[in-house]
């Protein structure tokens, strides 16, 4: 052999053994790498819950791995953009199954999504943790499903016991046309038809929409003695809605949904947000307000809910507890969450039920005074 060729030899033999050596590092690095997906609204009309999850899993896997990672291993997140549609949710499930091969995936924000995110989530045995999404549907929908957040019929009962509670006979509803919204309405409905309450107008709005005028107009002479507001992806639209309703003259008392509670809508509405009532999650635990500082202090701004961010930290820990406890496997994982005592977080002290529902967790009423929430009593 020439002594040309056992140059070209000997180069082929140092680039392929290059190769190797670098493929196995790769290799090694990745094992040391636990991926984790996430989807949620990061563009679209609900973009500001969609940034407070990311930023919420943000401050929590980079607390996680500062202090070395689970057992040395470290979280990578793959952020996917669903839009807060349930045909995007499709998409970056799938993508994230599919090609980037992870096993849990935080998500959905909204109901719609995390619906359509479920049934691809659950054939593929891979955990689905919710922080916000509540639509009743979602209880039982997979043992690998999880949230965090009270279903739509605790929250809708909490809404409508508000309004009987302050005596009213008749109620004007004017909802956003989501699945969270329309379940929230559907079971109020029921609940004041047990109650002799007559809902004397029930109108439903889409997302898109920021006029409200013509529908006040209809509920000022509805003889509505009390007005319910159930927005949903747009924070900021609830505000809008109480300010042309008093603007147009509309007197009587306004209560509404977690979304008038959100520094959004209470920017948008204004001064004439004072006095109105809504539900909302209870006070964050101590450690919770200590997370919501850090929050504000890392991204320079509120969170548009605050239980939404806490509730969505408190997951990211709960995920690498659990991972750090059983490994990745992900039936072991959903044994270990379905059966673990109650878990001490920035929303209190609390834990899951056999439907993945959180139990320990509830929403209670408040009055809206000077852009603050107060707790309401009678």
């Amino acid at each position: 052999m020439k002594k040309s060729t056992w140059i070209v030899v000997a180069i082929i033999i140092i680039i392929a053994a290059a190769i190797l050596l670098v493929s196995k590092n790769s290799g090694e690095r990745e094992a040391q790498i636990i991926k984790i997906g996430f989807i949620g609204p990061l563009s679209g009309d609900g973009t500001s819950y969609g940034v407070t999850e990311k930023n919420a899993t943000k401050l929590a896997v980079d607390k996680i791995n500062a202090k070395g990672g689970i057992k040395g291993r470290t979280i990578e997140v793959i952020y996917e953009d669903s839009k807060g549609s349930g045909k995007d949710a499709v998409s970056a499930v799938q993508k994230l199954i599919n090609i980037d091969g992870v096993k849990i995936i935080l998500g959905g924000a909204f109901s719609s999504e995390t619906l359509a995110a479920a049934p691809i989530t659950d054939q593929n045995k891979v955990i689905l943790f919710s922080a916000f999404s509540s639509n009743p549907k979602l209880s039982g929908i997979s043992k690998y499903f999880f949230r965090s957040s009270p279903s739509d019929s605790d929250v809708a009962r909490t809404d409508a016991n508000a309004v009987l509670s302050q005596g009213y006979k008749k109620v004007a509803i004017i909802s956003e046309n989501t699945d969270y919204s329309l379940g929230v309405r559907d079971i109020m409905k029921q609940v004041f038809a047990t109650n002799n309450i007559t809902v004397v107008y029930d109108e439903v709005y889409n997302t898109s929409q920021s006029d409200f005028k013509s529908i006040l107009t209809k509920i000022k002479v509805s003889g509505a003695d009390v007005l319910y507001v159930n927005p949903n992806t747009s924070a900021q639209i609830g505000g809008i809605i109480v300010k042309q309703a008093r603007q147009l003259g509309i007197v009587i008392p306004i209560h509404g949904n977690y979304a008038l509670a959100s520094a959004d809508a209470i920017t948008a509405g204004g001064s004439y947000m004072n006095g109105i009532l809504v539900s909302d999650s209870p006070t964050l635990s101590e450690s919770g307000n200590q997370i919501l500082n850090e929050y504000k202090t890392n991204f320079n701004t509120d969170p548009v809910s605050q239980f939404e961010m806490a509730s969505r930290y408190d997951s990211v820990n709960i995920i690498a507890q659990a991972i750090g406890a059983v490994g990745t496997n992900t039936d072991d994982l959903a044994r270990y969450i379905s059966n673990m005592p109650n878990y001490d977080g920035a929303l209190g002290s609390y834990h899951f039920n056999k439907d993945g529902d959180v139990v320990g967790v509830s929403f209670k009423v408040f009055i809206i005074k000077d852009g603050k929430e107060t707790p309401f009593t009678q």
